[in-house]
């Protein structure tokens, strides 16, 4: 989750010394891009599906529009066609619509139609984002050596000596109980992943994997396929894929092992390629994964452009800036429900603020989509989203040492159960290691960080990207084919979550495969190890902010229920 955005790590060859960049993630919105198609389109949604996507013009604003009724979903949508509205997308499960229009009335055409309560777009007329050049890598020549990880524990592939955060909650033992049922699914709700990865190319579920996404060239880049499509099955911002890997990645002697690595992984794209989530999105891949009765979704990300929604806006918003947190409220709010209703375990990250999220005080990063950011007033009913959302595991981040990772948000009022369980999401140097997963491939040769034969370059190198192939490839030798897998470090809340979803996969596949939410959600917290506050004045606090631990071992804002225990979890 983003800080929210999730930090990429960079690792020097001798120290692993760690820096810190910003990637955005949870989510935002940006101009649609020039000739653009569906991205749903390519992967199919016949009629009568939840979710219908349609293709998408080349030119317009966003909008979503709230159906009061989502019964009503297919009619509204036909009278909006009739007002000669281009719509992108039809939900039917929550009463979403969604469109692309050049037309600066679409509000008053949309509210005007029976059964529409709101439409909303997150970019005011006239927006434009400022475009980003894709960074390059200063030395692209081939690396001559690599970091050399220590022993992995027995049966462990070869990078997992690097994997203190499975270590500490005992996946390993987790794993002689059950590896995991390849029938239970885990939804990812990400920026994509790179199915090609030889850690995820069998754990990965073509068939039932959906994008909802095209890339945006004014926020994203240029567009890397014709039509500015993002398939599934590929990663151009990397986040999602590294979420995938600590859930999944196969035990197959190359690289990681996830913490289930027989369950099954289905892409769910809802992240643009720059990082940001948006509404319609979400809410599409969010009711896909309850349609499709997936056992756990993944969800390290905020929806943008509002780091926090306010019912009727935060007392600095417009009354259209009002609306559309409060189109978001309702849709997320229905969207959450029908997945958990469907038998869905919901997984998210806590955020990357350092914020006591019991006292979120004063927002100065919103909306950091479509219109100037502004100071806000937040008060108890505002909501981080899809934290705050109903049938939600809030997890936070402890680093190396147990302790709060110094981005990790806590909360002040335990009973809130905002924070319901923590889980390693990494630290910087002073607190130890981010967290080792699978890196994806397309990513690392737009930035140089790999070559066009897959070696890991000296810039590469420097970022700590690090590579593991079968028998018969050296370790600085060419790979066309991309037998070799990737690996990268990133920190953040985002990373504490998918332990927690690997662990529930688990623990669903131990219970014969089907299991309700609630008790998937009790047995994580009942078995987690408690884990006491830190004393107040000293270090533990989570890198020496002023952010104070409340409530007692059992249950405390900083780390919940306690600290994670795949272990005992499964037993």
């Amino acid at each position: 989750m983003r800080g929210r955005r999730t930090r990429a790590v960079g690792a020097l060859v001798a120290t692993l010394a760690i820096s810190l960049a910003g990637c955005s993630l949870l989510g935002e919105d940006a101009p649609s891009p020039s000739g653009s198609t569906s991205a749903t389109a390519s992967s199919g949604s016949p009629e009568g599906d939840l979710v219908e996507t349609f293709a998408q013009p080349a030119e317009g604003r966003d909008w979503v529009v709230l159906v009061e009724d989502p019964q009503d979903s297919d009619r509204v949508a036909d009278d909006l066609r009739q007002a000669g509205l281009a719509l992108t997308s039809v939900n039917r499960g929550i009463g979403m619509v969604t469109l692309r229009s050049t037309d600066d009335d679409v509000r008053t055409t949309a509210e005007g139609v029976d059964g529409v309560v709101h439409a909303a777009s997150d970019q005011s007329v006239g927006w434009s984002p400022e475009e980003e050049p894709t960074p390059s890598a200063e030395d692209t020549s081939p690396a001559t050596g690599t970091l050399q990880p220590p022993p992995p524990p027995e049966g462990g592939d070869p990078f997992d000596g690097w994997l203190w955060g499975m270590s500490e909650i005992n996946a390993a033992q987790a794993r002689s109980v059950t590896a995991g049922d390849p029938d239970v699914r885990v939804g990812v709700i990400d920026t994509g992943v790179d199915s090609s990865h030889p850690d995820l190319v069998d754990r990965v579920d073509g068939e039932r994997s959906r994008s909802f996404v095209t890339d945006m060239p004014g926020l994203d880049g240029a567009c890397e396929r014709d039509g500015c499509i993002d398939p599934v099955g590929s990663d151009d911002n990397g986040h999602g894929t590294h979420v995938a890997g600590t859930i999944a990645a196969s035990a197959n002697g190359i690289g990681v092992q996830g913490v289930a690595p027989q369950v099954g992984i289905v892409d769910l794209r809802a992240g643009q390629d720059s990082g940001y989530f948006f509404l319609g999105p979400v809410a599409n891949a969010i009711t896909a994964g309850a349609e499709q009765e997936l056992d756990v979704v993944n969800m390290s990300f905020y929806v943008d452009p509002w780091l926090y929604s306010c019912p009727g806006g935060a007392p600095e918003d417009s009354p259209a800036q009002a609306a559309a947190q409060d189109v978001t409220i309702e849709l997320m709010h229905r969207a959450l429900d029908l997945a958990h209703e469907q038998g869905v375990t919901l997984v998210t990250a806590a955020g990357n603020n350092s914020r006591d999220l019991a006292d979120p005080g004063i927002d100065n990063t919103s909306p950091n989509f479509g219109d100037t950011t502004h100071e806000r007033t937040l008060d108890e009913d505002c909501r981080l989203l899809p934290l705050d959302g109903p049938h939600v595991v809030g997890v936070s981040s402890v680093d190396e040492d147990l302790t709060r990772s110094g981005f990790s948000n806590y909360t002040s009022d335990p009973a809130s159960d905002d924070v319901a369980i923590a889980a390693p999401g990494g630290a910087g140097p002073e607190s130890g290691l981010p967290i080792l997963s699978t890196a994806s491939r397309d990513l690392l040769l737009t930035r140089g960080d790999v070559d066009d034969e897959g070696r890991v370059t000296v810039s590469g190198s420097q970022e700590g990207i690090v590579r593991s192939c079968p028998e018969g490839i050296g370790e600085t030798e060419a790979d066309p084919d991309g037998q070799c897998g990737l690996y990268t470090w990133l920190m953040g809340t985002s990373m504490a979550a998918p332990h927690v979803s690997g662990t529930a996969a688990l623990v669903i596949s131990e219970n014969g495969g089907t299991m309700a939410p609630d008790e998937v959600v009790q047995t994580l917290r009942r078995t987690a190890r408690d884990h006491e506050c830190p004393s107040l004045g000293s270090d533990a606090d989570g890198g020496g902010t002023s952010a104070v631990c409340t409530g007692p071992p059992e249950r405390n804002g900083f780390f919940g229920d306690g600290i994670l225990d795949a272990a005992a979890a499964v037993r």
